[in-house]
């Protein structure tokens, strides 16, 4: 039997794949515990379902009894292949031990699955220079990192990696990906279901948008083109930079700026 189709949740041995320490159809190559992990919440775990460090220790064996930040990384290889997982620093209502399943993404307990992400996943050198060339912003929906979203107080936003035409299409294809095809999107906007889309808007649509643009507007619009960014004023950048220090230097911040704006007054 061929191990990397997908037969469902047990794997060719009749073992469950969350199970296993040996890959199918070899003497003693390790299983990886990213493989168990991500068929473990595959197979047992709908999306929107909150489950626990301790589940997830009890799922990968006691070999790893304790060991959070062992599991954390294998949640962090799971992302970079298209996994949406939010911790307590996504959502504030989970705990800290909690994790809500947002997306399913590769099947990486399969060989083919996994490869086939391995070829397209961006390095953390080029994430950083395309969230650094998109201006640190969501292309879709204009949220920045740590940024709460509209009306939901609890919900933090996480900016990554999408593409502008989905993997999968270019693959079918025979087009290649590149760094043109990434932008930045917060985790919201990345969902899965996007794939099912269509292809963006090409040049003559945005156009014909365009020409029906006022003079000013056109003026302001070639101004942000050629900045490679919206004009934010001097507030909105030092806000940017706000969010970056820590709670507790915030917390200074606000009194700083309290004080500051007392004495003006």
């Amino acid at each position: 039997m061929n191990a990397s189709a997908d037969d469902g949740p047990i794997a060719p041995n009749g073992t469950p794949w969350w199970e296993l320490t040996i890959q199918p159809d070899t003497r003693n190559k390790p299983f990886g515990q990213e493989r168990r992990l991500a068929a473990w919440l595959w197979y047992n775990k709908d999306i929107g379902d909150i489950f626990t460090m301790n589940e997830l220790r009890n799922a990968l064996g006691e070999d790893i009894v304790g060991r959070s930040e062992h599991l954390n990384r294998r949640l962090r290889t799971l992302r970079q292949v298209a996994w949406i997982i939010w911790s307590y620093k996504d959502d504030a209502s989970l705990r800290p031990d909690e994790y809500r399943l947002q997306a399913k993404g590769a099947r990486y307990w399969l060989a083919e699955d996994r490869q086939a992400h391995r070829r397209f996943a961006p390095s953390a050198r080029v994430r950083r220079e395309v969230i650094d060339r998109d201006g640190g912003r969501c292309v879709i929906c204009g949220i920045a990192a740590g940024e709460t979203y509209p009306g939901e107080p609890s919900n933090i936003a996480r900016l990554t990696i999408g593409h502008r035409v989905p993997q999968e299409r270019l693959r079918t294809r025979g087009t290649a990906d590149d760094i043109e095809n990434w932008r930045t999107e917060c985790a919201r906007c990345n969902e899965p279901v996007r794939d099912e889309l269509p292809d963006p808007r090409q040049y003559d649509e945005v156009l014909a948008q365009i020409r029906r643009l006022g003079r000013g507007h056109k003026r302001t619009l070639l101004s942000w083109l050629q900045q490679g960014e919206r004009t934010r004023s001097e507030v909105d950048r030092a806000y940017d930079l706000a969010r970056t220090l820590t709670r507790n230097e915030q917390i200074d911040l606000i009194t700083y700026l309290q004080t500051s704006s007392a004495s003006s007054s």
